[in-house]
């Protein structure tokens, strides 16, 4: 097993940003930023910074598609994380501009080359550090959604859930719940099909509620399988970051996505080779050793 992670801090300019018309253009790293018009003079475009990151392990194990006390089942988990901030110069209030509803989408995606094995998501979350802005304390926060979790991991069942996310460490630390006190959505999940990558995706879309209460810092974590023998399923499997942010209201799917301006090799992303477990043969047999001789 080897853990990889893969990391990225840019800057961009997008103009027209609450309209059909928006427009992004990636900064050069070494530009000046001293001649572009955006916020907060120049109301139609703005300047941001956005920090990327991915984590997880690049060769996983795969496990067996029938669950019973012999066999090993393995789940993996991938981490990543997603910033968003203004520069000197370029200050304003853009969490308050971010659409109420589905202000954020962060994209997994599981992009297949070549014919590899499956990766199959089994659970997700997102992180947040307590107490927050809603000055509630761990507990509080916390206790009421146990009991569900706990039912959760149960049918998954124990075969298929390691240790660490079973763990009342695991539950009760910092998972943020996908509702709030007053039953307002703070996030949820979504799987789909990606159109242009043709791959499996896993979504987190998160309201701008989130950001105000626990900052614009986000962490989330998959949680996935890998199924097939890589004999006969050699390819690998390429996981690709991709979030985005929305400030015009009239669209559910109108984000603005600076890591389109970017070429394949450019983007976060890790890519995954999942591996046959090695196992010692079945007939092989431990020799005793000699019993040492002891003069009386």
């Amino acid at each position: 097993m080897a853990a990889r992670v893969n990391r990225k801090t840019f800057d961009f300019l997008a103009t027209d940003y609450k309209t059909v018309f928006r427009r992004v253009k990636i900064l050069a790293a070494d530009s000046s930023a001293s001649g572009l018009q955006a916020q907060p003079e120049h109301k139609a475009n703005f300047v941001q910074r956005w920090y990327l990151s991915l984590q997880g392990d690049d060769r996983p194990i795969t496990s067996e598609a029938i669950l019973s006390k012999k066999t090993n089942q393995r789940i993996y988990r991938y981490d990543w994380a997603f910033g968003m901030t203004v520069i000197k110069g370029f200050w304003w209030d853009w969490v308050e501009d971010l659409c109420k509803d589905s202000a954020l989408a962060v994209h997994l995606l599981m992009e297949s080359i070549g014919d590899a094995p499956e990766m199959v998501p089994v659970s997700a979350t997102l992180s947040a550090l307590h107490p927050s802005k809603n000055t509630k304390t761990i507990w509080e926060t916390s206790w009421p959604k146990i009991p569900k979790a706990a039912a959760d991991m149960a049918k998954v069942s124990s075969l298929a859930v390691p240790p660490y996310l079973s763990s009342g460490l695991m539950l009760t630390s910092n998972i943020l719940d996908s509702y709030t006190e007053t039953n307002q959505k703070n996030w949820f999940l979504y799987q789909f099909f990606d159109e242009r990558l043709k791959c499996p995706t896993v979504e987190w879309r998160i309201n701008r509620q989130v950001l105000k209460e626990y900052g614009p810092l986000l962490r989330g974590t998959l949680f996935a399988a890998f199924y097939g023998s890589p004999d006969s399923h050699p390819g690998c499997i390429r996981v690709q970051l991709r979030p985005q942010a929305r400030y015009y209201e009239k669209g559910d799917l109108d984000f603005i996505i600076p890591t389109d301006e970017f070429e394949k090799e450019q983007q976060v992303q890790i890519e995954i080779k999942p591996q046959d477990e090695i196992r010692p043969p079945a007939d092989r047999k431990v020799a005793a050793s000699p019993r040492r001789r002891t003069s009386r």
